[in-house]
């Protein structure tokens, strides 16, 4: 029992490092998407995807997987880490050597000009980088430093913002200045994990061991046909689009995926740890269990997670992106629908890794690469830009239904289907609503009222695993805190703050009504009851109404004239107080800072000169008796 909950315990530790390292990277790229669509026009965007798409699709081929290798044997202690390590950088060097002979022979003869368009040597030193850094950072996950791995995912979060601030915002070099920033990053990120980790120490290029070469080999290569059919399945969509529409298409195509990025990115933190415990549980006795359990938790937070970016596709595109891009709320929502299975399919995937069953991924992966290149031939022509996400939420649906059975006869866990099908119909009509309150006014309204709803009582019935398993990754005061207040009490609390938000945004005019008039029978019910607990929340509430729907002025002016009333109606010295902050905060937003502060001084030198006089007129009065 002990064993089994370290294995829990190991999977939440390894998660919480890897979100924690990913976290600072992935909101600079959330925070960096609108630098992008600002100062990269459409047809740029598009560019950048295009040699993004053609980069993932070399760097299998050029690297033979030898990173999926690396990870897989770096975690089993009977094989010698300084061999894999060697494999891992020999592999890549043959690659990029055959790569340096190929890219210029097909950059001459002008076969792919509609794709590379000049630019071999940046997409060449791109995989390089790029490659490079993915096998040395799954190297440190495989000696199990994965508290430098994300030390090194925060490094290259710096490295990509200081290379996007020099090279698009200031050097104004447009999408070669997106390429020379990430480029920048990776290489940096190598030299540091090199240093950072001593890695020369692993590295014996003298004896590299026959048997260790074939054995890593025999498990790479057969996931090389398996991540370019994924590869299609997931950029097939980018080159069809640019095909049959051209490169501004592509790029609101990009922009579509961004939102849908989010869900899929939550899973990756995940997924880096899962894969991790996958490998090391494999000959468990508690495997089957272990791997419904955590089966469970995935999907139940994948559901909460794509319910909620549903909810707010449409204002989170229309704060997040340039103007130029709000096309792609008609298409993200599909996009966020499709994560759902990619992350399942994704997370079965693992059991062939953990299996040494990478034949198995191969096949089940070339049913994905047919369907959608068939669908991307029949749709796209024919319905547009719709046709890509929609012929990937198929793609993903039927290898999640393959994988389902295959995947089950290595490990046969329970995936609680009727969960899957109840939850996946209710997001299918989040999907569907969210895509129509573009295109119908009526579906518009409606949203207002359903998708908050809806994403309440997916919540609600998904939250409690996810709330078990935080629980667990919280410190020891902060858990028990929880524990005294209640799980029923804070998921509520969290439910209600939630809908409250959602409220304020998506129906702002009504919800401040009804706010001001709730919170000012608060305010009433207080002073009416000589309770000053109860009036100073009124009061708050009122704040936070009108400056959300009015602004900070008003706010201010509303409390002002407020605590002025109930002062006279009965002088109060703490509802005093309130009201000369708020005068001061007035003044303040009206007149500048100066105003405001001098204002506050006024009120400090009044306030002082009163319980002076005040104290005078003590003093005296004891005297006389």
């Amino acid at each position: 029992m002990t064993e089994k909950k370290s294995d829990y315990k190991k999977l939440f530790s390894n998660t919480l490092i890897f979100a924690l390292g990913s976290f600072s990277s992935k909101v600079l790229m959330i925070l960096l998407v609108n630098v992008y669509t600002t100062y990269l026009t459409k047809a740029e965007l598009g560019i950048n995807e295009i040699i993004q798409q053609i980069a993932n699709w070399l760097i299998p081929v050029v690297t033979l997987t030898i990173s999926e290798s690396v990870i897989r044997f770096g975690l089993d202690k009977a094989y010698d880490k300084k061999q894999i390590f060697t494999i891992g950088n020999y592999a890549c060097l043959a690659g990029f050597a055959a790569l340096g002979i190929i890219l210029p022979i097909v950059t001459v003869s002008g076969v792919a000009d509609k794709y590379l368009n000049g630019y071999s040597l940046l997409i060449y030193i791109y995989i390089v980088a790029a490659s490079l850094k993915l096998v040395y950072s799954n190297f440190l996950r495989a000696i199990e430093k994965v508290r430098l791995f994300a030390v090194n995912a925060i490094v290259n979060t710096l490295l990509t913002l200081g290379g996007t601030v020099l090279f698009v915002v200031f050097m104004r070099m447009g999408n070669k200045g997106y390429l020379y920033s990430i480029i920048g990053a990776d290489l940096l990120s190598v030299v540091f994990m090199c240093f950072a980790a001593k890695l020369w120490q692993y590295f014996d290029p003298f004896h590299p061991s026959k048997k260790m070469i074939k054995l890593m080999l025999y498990y790479a290569i057969p996931l090389i046909p398996a991540q370019i059919m994924w590869l299609i399945t997931n950029s097939s969509d980018t080159f069809m689009t640019t095909h049959y529409l051209g490169k501004e298409a592509t790029g609101i195509l990009s922009a579509s995926y961004k939102i849908a990025n989010l869900v899929s990115t939550v899973y990756l933190m995940f997924g880096q740890a899962w894969n991790m415990s996958a490998v090391l549980e494999d000959d468990s006795d508690d495997r089957d269990e272990f791997y419904s359990n955590v089966f469970y938790l995935n999907q139940c937070l994948l559901y909460i997670l794509a319910a909620g970016c549903l909810m707010i596709c449409k204002p989170l595109t229309q704060i997040w992106m340039g103007r130029d891009v709000w096309e792609s709320t008609f298409y993200s929502p599909i996009l966020i629908y499709s994560t759902i299975f990619s992350c399942f399919t994704t997370f079965m995937g693992s059991i062939y890794l953990a299996s040494n069953q990478t034949r198995r991924s191969l096949l089940t992966s070339v049913i994905a690469g047919i369907i959608n290149i068939t669908l991307n031939i029949i749709l796209i022509p024919r319905i547009g830009l719709y046709g890509p996400p929609i012929t990937t939420v198929v793609s993903y649906i039927a290898v999640f239904i393959v994988r389902i059975y295959d995947s089950r006869t290595l490990v046969p866990f329970d995936l609680k289907i009727p969960k899957i099908l109840l939850n996946t119909s209710l997001l299918a009509g989040m999907t569907f609503i969210t895509v129509m309150q573009n295109v119908n006014r009526g579906f518009a309204i409606a949203a207002y009222i359903v998708l908050p709803l809806m994403f309440l009582l997916i919540t609600v019935m998904n939250i409690k695993p996810v709330w078990n398993a935080a629980m667990r990754l919280m410190p020891e005061k902060i858990r028990s805190l929880c524990e005294r207040i209640g799980t029923v009490k804070l998921i509520a609390l969290g439910v209600l703050a939630t809908a409250f938000a959602v409220v304020c945004y998506l129906w702002h005019i009504v919800l401040t009504v009804t706010c001001l008039v709730v919170f000012s029978a608060a305010a009433a019910f207080g002073v009416t009851k000589k309770n000053l607990i109860v009036k100073l929340c009124g009061l708050a509430g009122i704040f936070c109404t009108v400056w959300a729907g009015f602004g900070i002025c008003g706010a201010f002016i509303a409390v002002t004239v407020l605590c002025a009333a109930d002062h006279i109606y009965e002088p109060n010295g703490i509802i005093c107080a309130v009201g000369a902050v708020t005068l001061a905060g007035t003044v303040w937003s009206v007149f500048g800072v100066w105003a405001g502060l001098f204002t506050a001084l006024v009120l400090i030198l009044l306030a002082v000169a009163g319980n002076f006089v005040r104290l005078v007129k003590y003093f005296s009065k004891d005297s006389t008796k």
